[in-house]
């Protein structure tokens, strides 16, 4: 039914709150909410009728038109019913609004000739074609002649119905359609359609001289291969694209010549924040932008090739990051030049921009000693967040919102950094500055891995050089030494591993010519933390078709905000690897074990000389979803070359679930120690259609000097932190039954660096100055080993 609705909802005005949404160049003049039960909104478009201004807005069951004349007091005029859908898309065209949806019904249209007046229920009608029949489809366009293009109907390939309203706007006449593509969204002028064809990764350009017989004239790829929404500039020489997928970029491409399409620049509102843009608009050489959970964004695009964020304002500031919340669309031209703006959760926003041209700095960049381009060197305007890095011909463009004067530093990796003081930057000018920056002197880097206890050389050992902007891995030769010539001094991260010794890694080391050779040393053990392979084997039993077990940076999955895929691996090793078994990230069930068992093989490990040996790793298990009990499970086997013992096993009723769990055992109490132990992981999935996601890191093998608290039976309770430590290490000891307590710690080759015996008391306070790595610290209550624990200095 409808009816006029008395506004009941809530208004935010800008004067009464204190705006906690993060904006520049953008105010809030209103935000009207609406019932909950209309469910999410979704589009939004806007129109003048008289001298009024209304905004046009999708809810997922129906539209309302809503009067904004007064931006700081909308009200709501009419609302239109329809099918339930998440989608719904609008557009105008002489007094009349034709709506699509992705369920049933045709194209809704809303004749608008009343307003202001009341409209009714007769205002109201639909459309589904003939010729072309159509229940649903995601998008439509309106261009200059009246000419309307249906895109992604349930007809064809869903590419774009051509119906012509000029004859009458209530009942269309149907001039053709283009089959090739299926577009998601699209734009036309003249004879010219562009199309997004977002399941293909490309934009698609159309010729719609003959509307029965289309032809495609050009096709382009964008820059992540979902292209979602593309618009043009008012001269048409230029296209703008997003892609809705994390991290995507609005993209610009010069179409002046079609048999030539050239990618000018993208640019992203929150660079690394995995932000998904929506879509975007062309308004004077600015792009309107709803941007999902950044809300809405301005870029000046004066010039396509350096699109300059100039303005945001962030619809939705309790979201951030990866999902689809936030600001569904916006629209940038009202005569009164406000922005209307649909957010998912949060209602309708009229926001006030203030509409600025960047200030733009360009230039090239070389090399001091030679005359050649650098590229990839970086260029930071200092006390903003601007900064990009040269091409391949070292030339760079970047600018900012905000004119004034700055100080912007030149760098890159191998050259002696560069700043240049007081550079004015004034907006809608160019500043134009060639730097050439100074190689630094290389030298040939040199040294040796060798056993602490024995000196003798360690052939094959990985030892890895890096840091934010270099990173090289080399092997050592049968000697134990290893070279890398031209190597540039600097501050680098050392890591180095060896199956069959613990692995070594120290942070923020000065390497120089001066300190050539060098010389590292490694204890006898086993450890992985599976920063390097060391030779681990992933294989599998009835033939799973997903979740193969991988050695990689964790990429989380949730079902139901529960962690599946773990997001990251243990933060008590080096590096941030471990194996998951699979890990492509996305949905929980895209990646997971599915239909078979993945297993995971260690090398040999030779324990035959060892005292009393306990095996340490961490598993992560989680088993749920789907539909009866989860029957999956992930089981730990220990094997010498002759017998097995099952170590571990973890199903969906295991304590600590979706978590890293500690484990540590005692080799002799499973099997008698020999030269060919392996460990064996096997994660199962039964088949019952449930979600099964393992992970695997911490391996160590620790003789009993380093046996961990769950190994000994003592009812002292023992506490270490934080760990990791920054410079003070706290021990809490909740237990009166000794005299004195020592305390000794160990940096990762065995060495004793802090040693110190005190009465029996509450809490000891360890100052230290030590260098950032892995330590180990022992407590003991008079002469009975109470904790051994792995420390991690930041």
């Amino acid at each position: 039914m409808f009816k006029k609705i008395s506004i009941v909802f809530l208004i935010l005005v800008l004067a009464l709150t204190a705006n906690a949404q993060s904006s520049k160049n953008i105010n809030l003049l209103s935000n009207l909410t609406f019932p909950g039960s209309r469910g999410a909104l979704n589009d939004i478009w806007g129109v003048k009728k008289g001298v009024n201004e209304y905004a046009l807005v999708g809810f997922e069951t129906g539209v309302a038109i809503v009067d904004v004349t007064t931006p700081t007091n909308p009200v709501e005029v009419f609302f239109a019913p329809g099918a339930n859908s998440t989608w719904r898309d609008l557009k105008t065209w002489n007094n009349h609004v034709y709506i699509t949806n992705e369920n049933t019904g045709g194209m809704m249209i809303i004749d608008i000739n009343p307003l202001p007046g009341a409209l009714s229920a007769a205002n109201v009608t639909s459309y589904g074609g003939s010729t072309y029949p159509f229940e649903s489809a995601h998008n439509l366009y309106i261009d200059e002649n009246g000419v309307c293009y249906i895109f992604g109907a349930d007809n064809g390939v869903g590419g774009a119905i051509m119906l012509d309203l000029t004859n009458n706007p209530k009942v269309p006449i149907e001039l053709g359609r283009y089959n090739t593509y299926y577009f998601h969204d699209g734009v036309a002028r003249g004879d010219t359609l562009w199309g997004a064809a977002v399941n293909d990764g490309i934009f698609v350009v159309v010729n719609v001289a003959n509307k029965s017989a289309p032809t495609t004239m050009a096709t382009q790829p964008t820059s992540n291969f979902f292209t979602h929404n593309i618009w043009f500039s008012d001269d048409g020489q230029t296209v703008f694209t997003t892609d809705e997928k994390k991290n995507s970029f609005i993209d610009a491409y010069d179409v002046s010549n079609l048999n030539n399409i050239t990618f000018l620049d993208k640019v992203q509102s929150s660079p690394g924040q995995d932000v998904i843009p929506h879509n975007t608009h062309f308004l004077n050489n600015y792009l309107i932008t709803s941007y999902y959970r950044d809300g809405v964004t301005i870029h000046d695009v004066s010039d396509p090739a350096n699109m300059i964020e100039v303005g945001h304002y962030d619809t939705s500031p309790q979201f951030s990051g990866d999902g689809f919340n936030g600001c569904w669309g916006a629209y940038p031209w009202l005569p009164s030049g406000i922005i209307l703006a649909s957010d998912i959760e949060n209602g309708l926003f009229v926001l006030g921009p203030n509409y600025v041209r960047a200030a733009y700095l360009i230039g090239n960049i070389t090399n001091l000693n030679t005359s050649a381009p650098i590229s990839g060197a970086n260029v930071e305007i200092l006390t903003t967040t601007n900064n990009t890095t040269s091409n391949l011909n070292g030339d760079y463009r970047t600018g900012i919102a905000d004119a004034g004067t700055y100080d912007v530093v030149y760098s890159k990796f191998g050259f002696i950094p560069d700043t240049v003081f007081n550079v004015v930057l004034t907006s809608g000018q160019t500043t134009t500055i060639n730097i050439q920056l100074e190689p630094i002197q290389p030298f040939n880097l040199s040294g040796q891995i060798i056993e602490n206890t024995t000196n003798n050389p360690i052939a094959n050992a990985q030892i890895r050089f890096s840091n934010s902007q270099f990173s090289t891995t080399v092997t050592t030769n049968a000697s134990g030494n290893f070279t890398i010539n031209n190597f540039i001094p600097a501050t680098y991260d050392v890591n180095i591993a060896h199956w069959g010794h613990q692995s070594v890694c120290l942070s923020t080391q000065n390497i120089n010519s001066t300190g050539n050779p060098y010389t590292y040393s490694m204890e006898v053990g086993y450890y992985d933390d599976f920063d390097f392979n060391l030779g681990w084997t992933a294989s599998t039993l009835n033939n799973p078709s997903s979740g193969f077990w991988v050695r990689d940076v964790p990429i989380g999955t949730f079902l139901s905000g529960v962690p599946v895929n773990p997001g990251n691996d243990i933060n008590t090793d080096c590096g941030n690897q471990a194996y998951v078994t699979g890990n492509g990230g996305g949905q929980s069930g895209t990646d997971d074990i599915d239909g078979g068992t993945v297993v995971l093989t260690s090398p040999i490990f030779d324990l035959s000389s060892s005292t009393d040996p306990y095996i340490h790793f961490d598993r992560w298990f989680v088993n749920g979803g789907g539909s009866g009990n989860p029957d999956d499970s992930m089981v730990v086997i220990l094997t010498n070359g002759i017998n097995e013992a099952r170590l571990d096993y973890a199903d969906a009723n295991t304590p600590n679930f979706a978590t890293w769990v500690h484990k540590s055992f005692k080799i002799t109490n499973y099997l008698p120690l020999t030269a060919n132990m392996q460990l064996i992981v096997k994660a199962t999935d039964e088949g019952a259609g449930h979600i099964a996601e393992a992970g695997f890191d911490g391996f160590a093998i620790y003789d009993s000097a380093l046996v961990s608290v769950s190994e000994i039976q003592t009812t002292n309770i023992i506490k270490t932190y934080p760990n990791p430590f920054n410079e003070v290490i706290n021990i809490a000891i909740e237990n009166n039954d000794y005299k004195t307590i020592n305390i000794e710690i160990f940096d990762i080759t065995g060495k004793v660096i802090y040693s110190k015996t005190i009465n029996n008391s509450n809490v000891l306070q360890v100052n230290t100055n030590y260098p950032s790595g892995i330590y180990f610290i022992k407590v003991f209550g008079d002469t009975t080993l109470l904790k051994t624990e792995k420390l991690v200095k930041f």
